[in-house]
């Protein structure tokens, strides 16, 4: 009899376990602070590539009921650039007169990004309202738009999925997201999804969610895309961290 009931228990652990669903929103509270890494590796084949590493300093300036008003600053810079048979490197945080010729260049170009603050505006769902750059930086106005993951309306669960469709510069991603595991506060998806515009391509990864804050704590995303008969390779790999 006891081993009846033991069973009985363990299968009731499991039901209620397969069951577990979760709302994911973005419940961040105002003044929080976050820091975002985002690690680029951009393979071109014979035409070279790039590996970048950026840092972004993330503050949560205000919310309400309905949206969530975001101020974000890229803080460091480091990349590595094989282009045309020329090997290129910059960092941010290094003195200009410790930058060879390549290197001053880069600072110029990049300097005014830097300087500049994201203003952004989301729904609890994640969905970007709007985007302000100051002062204005061409390009920077689709800095969030690749990475951002808008959760469904409904509740998730292992195997629930949805689908997101952002472009960017031409290129129309979809992304298909299916829920694999929630274990304590985190729900991991994997990720699938097809690129089409100017290029051709297909896109896999996994990402982690806090399902307290919404927050992506680790994700990546790997494409494949074919333009112009050349095929690059580009593998993206964040973290977000409270501090």
């Amino acid at each position: 009899m006891k081993r009846i009931i033991t069973l009985f228990f363990v299968f009731a652990s499991l039901c209620l376990h397969a069951q577990k669903s979760v709302l994911l929103r973005t419940n961040y509270n105002s003044g929080d602070k976050y820091v975002v890494i985002v690690e680029t590796i951009n393979n071109m084949g014979a035409q070279g590539g790039m590996n970048m590493k950026m840092t972004t300093d993330m503050f949560i300036a205000n919310v309400n009921t309905d949206t969530i008003s975001v101020e974000s600053k890229v803080s460091n810079v480091t990349m590595d650039m094989l282009q045309g048979g020329m090997t290129m490197s910059y960092d941010s945080s290094a003195k200009e007169e410790d930058l060879d010729q390549m290197g001053k260049m880069m600072k110029q170009q990049l300097d005014p990004m830097l300087k500049a603050v994201i203003y952004t505006k989301m729904n609890k769902q994640g969905e970007l309202l709007s985007t302000k750059v100051e002062p204005a930086v061409a390009g920077m106005d689709q800095f969030n738009k690749s990475g951002n993951i808008v959760f469904p309306k409904e509740k998730i669960s292992v195997g629930s999925t949805w689908s997101n469709e952002t472009e960017d510069q031409g290129l129309k991603m979809v992304a298909n997201y299916m829920v694999s595991k929630i274990e304590n506060d985190t729900v991991f998806l994997t990720i699938s999804g097809t690129v089409s515009g100017v290029g051709e391509g297909s896109v896999n990864g996994m990402a982690e969610i806090d399902s307290k804050t919404g927050s992506s704590k680790k994700s990546e995303i790997n494409m494949t895309i074919s333009v112009q008969g050349n095929e690059m390779k580009i593998s993206t790999k964040s973290t977000m961290e409270k501090v």
